[in-house]
């Protein structure tokens, strides 16, 4: 996953005028957290997932083997339709 920041900004100035600044665009890699390898700590750093929800994914996975698609989080007690399609393009399978 890549996510585009900064292309570019206006401010004023001390004394009131306006400066456009140009900042060249960056494109940074985002490495995808995989969900039948990560721990609870790396989990939480998924938006919508904190500690709760983080060690009831790795309960889940303990109890029923690694996830064979990433809509099996759905199976997990507190992600819903609406958290899952917020972390899909941030996770991955092994």
């Amino acid at each position: 996953m890549a996510v585009l920041i900064g292309q570019g900004f206006t401010a004023e100035n001390d004394g009131g005028e306006r400066q456009t600044e140009q900042v060249d665009s960056a494109v940074v890699a985002i490495d995808k957290i995989d969900i039948n390898q990560a721990d609870p700590v790396e989990l939480t750093k998924l938006p919508g997932i904190g500690t709760s929800t983080a060690a009831k994914i790795t309960a889940y996975r303990d109890a029923n083997g690694p996830f064979k698609s990433v809509d099996e989080l759905l199976n997990v007690k507190g992600i819903g339709p609406d958290k899952l399609e917020k972390i899909k393009p941030l996770v991955t399978l092994s």
